[in-house]
């Protein structure tokens, strides 16, 4: 499953618990959580956009990662975070920065004040 931001595609959508690091993808990641746990429905609220090197730079990524209390805080608990990356290939940083920016604008999660 995907998740489409302002136009950007977040693919796949996992479960924060089952997530496992892939080769080294440059772009972006959101942490992402069931709006109603209870009823299994995909209505995703947006915790955190961060950048994919974040990922890559931490060994004890996601539960060492600066943000991990803040996203499992805000998004219901640790059970109910997702994760997804939307891969920037070949794009300047600048422009990378400028995507993330927006999408931080445009959906203001918590974890990224």
């Amino acid at each position: 499953m995907s998740l489409i931001l302002a136009g950007y595609v977040f693919n796949p959508i996992v479960a924060l618990t089952d997530y496992v690091k892939t080769p080294d993808i440059e772009g972006l990641f959101g942490i992402f959580f069931l709006k109603h746990p209870e009823k299994k429905m995909a209505d995703y609220g947006v915790v955190y956009i961060g950048e994919t090197k974040e990922i890559y730079e931490d060994n004890s990524f996601p539960a060492g990662h600066k943000k991990y209390r803040c996203w499992a805080d805000n998004g219901k608990g640790e059970d109910n975070l997702y994760i997804g990356l939307c891969p920037t290939p070949g794009l300047m940083p600048k422009q990378k920065d400028l995507i993330r920016n927006h999408l931080i604008y445009k959906y203001n999660p918590p974890c990224n004040k």
